[in-house]
């Protein structure tokens, strides 16, 4: 079986840009203005906005030009980088289940793994808060964001989750 790589969406990003973009144009004009007029508030105030801007859209059209991996699906287990969160790989071997959870901000992909505890003492120290933290809540310890993936939707890419952790267990289970 070969990887599967489900991509992130550039939405987010491009609507950063076309803000940030606008706010370049704005700070142009004080910085502009505030020359003209002589204003020295004005000119500063529109100077450091330009260049603070400016610097924040290069940064955005580098990271739209990057195609960064939402989550990657192994014949052995996942890599998660959905997000500032996230546990990186976890082998299949681990993982009990997936499910759907329900939270305020949206749905998401529930990981369970077969011993929560060893799993949990694994992570680094501001990990295991979080999946404390989600597991005090009667949430899975950790969960894959896969809101903004591209060309999938949450039920397909749980629906492949489940068939690959099935495969693997039938296999080596």
């Amino acid at each position: 079986m070969e990887k599967i790589v489900i991509e992130e969406k550039q939405s987010k990003t491009l609507r950063w840009m076309a803000l940030s973009f606008i706010l370049v144009i704005v700070s142009l004009v004080l910085w502009i203005l505030g020359m003209r007029e002589r204003k020295t508030l004005l000119w500063l105030t529109g100077f450091i906005a330009f260049v603070s801007f400016t610097l924040r859209l290069i940064m955005l059209m580098g990271k739209a030009l990057q195609k960064k991996p939402l989550i990657t699906i192994t014949f052995d287990g996942i890599i998660d980088s959905s997000d500032g969160g996230s546990v990186g790989y976890i082998p299949f071997l681990d993982i009990e289940s997936f499910c759907i959870v329900k939270l305020p901000e949206g749905k998401v992909i529930g990981v369970l793994p077969k011993d929560e505890h060893g799993f949990v003492e694994k992570l680094s120290p501001n990990k295991q808060r979080i999946a404390k933290a989600n597991l005090s809540m009667n949430y899975p310890p950790f969960s894959l964001r896969v809101d903004n993936a591209k060309d999938m939707s949450l039920e397909d890419i749980f629906t492949l989750l489940k068939k690959r952790l099935d495969d693997y267990s039938s296999l080596y289970d």
